[in-house]
Parts: C-alpha cells; structure tokens; sequence
C-alpha cells in the first residue's frame, strides 16, 4: 500500500506544494487502510493539512495540525515505507517552533522566511554503503 501509484502520487503533490491535493489523496489511501499503518497514513494527512493552512497564513491551524502529524509519525519505525520519517518528523518540529515563535512577535519579515524556507519535501530513505537504509535519528 505504501508504494502504490496513489501513495507516490501523494507524496509527488505534496511535494510539488500541492497540499490540498496531497491531503485529499492521502485521505484517500487512509480510508481504505486495515492495517497499523492506518496511522502512518492519518499522520501524512495531518501533515499535508498542516503546510496548506500554513500557506493560507493559519498558522494556528497549522501548529495544530502539525502536532498532531508529528505524534502520529514519530511512534513509527522508519522502515514502514520508503520516507524518511526521521526528516519529516525534524522539520516538522522545526516548523511548528518557528511559526509558534511568528505569532509571538507577528513580524511579517519572519512570515515571508517560513512560508518560502520552511516548507520541505517528504524526503525517501537514503541506503548507506552496505545496501541498509540509514535510519539515523536526526534529532
């Protein structure tokens, strides 16, 4: 399921900035889920939901949205799919610390960096020199 033509849709919209797309297709994969990786995949459409409220300029929405993307994701070993979960999970910890540090100071300078600087890619796994995926913490 995790590297269906439908998943790696997903992910190429929300990597092309398309969230709203990227949310509506990961849903779509989500609801037809049995198996643990149900929550892997509502994690994915939280933080799909989260990058669009963050480009729409709500950010509350979107530090809700990432939280809770991140406490999906982050209980999951990273050999569940191809992602690296390690670096979803890292700069969507980064973000939700910058936006929430945005709306303490609303400077729209600072608003400008993190719609162009913090929006990143779902990232696949890179394989080390031993053929095994490097599944290093990056945080």
């Amino acid at each position: 399921m995790m590297e269906s033509e439908q998943f790696v849709k997903a992910v190429n919209q929300f990597n092309n900035g398309d969230f709203f797309s990227a949310h509506d297709s990961f849903e779509e994969i989500w609801i037809n889920c049995r198996t643990r990786e149900k929550e892997f995949l509502q994690g994915l459409v939280q933080l799909s939901v989260g990058m669009f409220n963050l480009v729409s300029w709500n950010f509350k929405g979107a530090v809700s949205q990432l939280r809770k993307s991140v406490e999906k994701l982050e209980k999951f070993d990273p050999k569940i799919s191809k992602i690296d979960v390690f670096y979803v999970v890292s700069k969507a910890k980064t973000l939700i610390f910058e936006l929430e540090d945005f709306q303490k100071t609303d400077n729209v300078k600072s608003l400008q960096k993190l719609i162009t600087h913090f929006i990143f890619p779902i990232k696949y796994q890179k394989e080390n020199h031993y053929g095994d995926k490097d599944n290093r913490r990056m945080y």
